[in-house]
């Protein structure tokens, strides 16, 4: 009897034992999960191992820009669309109402700010579709010709110093980098300096600079423009 009853205290604290090391399991499972879940970080595409965390970048305050939708687009948003289909307003700046209106209709389809995008084009550009700098740097959004070839295979454009196609180039640039950077500042490093240039200065714990602020001021009164054309 003795040896039964110890025979069964041994097989109950075996039991005991191996719940204890399953829930261990789990909850290490779970946690790890958890966290992963809410950390926040962008990874360079250039083969940079390192991680950079931003959630201390994220200002409440500030407007969502884009590309948080989970979407990631191998091609460009579909062309498909009628004159008057969303609500339009141009803003009172040197690119055409026609123009405007292409930019504004794919920033919808790529959930895209048409505010930040006008600014970037201001900024870039000062609304010259024919510009080219001496970097090699082409049209409105000042793309530079390095990213010409995989830009005509991806989308076929041929022409960037075409208003249309060089719009549509330049914004499927943006929303690419969104979808890997999600905040507004380091999307418009990365689009300034390239993805490399951008890293260099992301490992030195800078993640704004003039360029940035200077856009994000021109977008700031694109906004107060069109809310003052609505209020008056």
């Amino acid at each position: 009897m003795n040896y039964s009853k110890n025979l069964r205290k041994a097989a109950m604290a075996k039991r005991v034992i191996i719940l204890l090391c399953i829930a261990t399991v789990l909850g290490f499972v779970v946690g790890g999960l958890s966290g992963y879940a809410l950390k926040t970080h962008i990874t360079a595409k250039d083969g940079r191992k390192g991680q950079i965390h931003i959630n201390e970048q994220v200002d409440t305050k500030t407007l969502v820009y884009g590309a948080y939708d989970d979407r990631c687009f191998t091609e460009e948003v579909s062309l498909d669309w009628g004159a008057g289909d969303l609500d339009f307003k141009p803003l009172d700046c040197r690119m055409p109402e026609e123009e405007q209106e292409f930019v504004f209709y794919l920033c919808s389809g790529y959930n895209m700010d048409f505010n930040l995008v006008m600014a970037l084009i201001e900024h870039e550009s000062h609304f010259d579709p024919a510009a080219i700098s001496k970097t090699n740097d082409y049209g409105y959004m000042q793309i530079n010709i390095q990213n010409h070839e995989w830009l005509t295979e991806t989308l076929g454009v041929t022409d960037y110093t075409d208003p249309y196609q060089n719009i549509r180039a330049g914004m499927f640039v943006l929303r690419k980098l969104f979808e890997r950077y999600q905040d507004v500042e380091l999307v418009l490093m990365a689009y300034n300096m390239g993805e490399t240039g951008a890293g260099r200065l992301w490992d030195k714990g800078v993640f704004k600079t003039d360029y940035t602020q200077e856009i994000l001021n021109i977008q700031q009164r694109f906004i107060e423009q069109l809310e003052g054309d609505e209020n008056g």
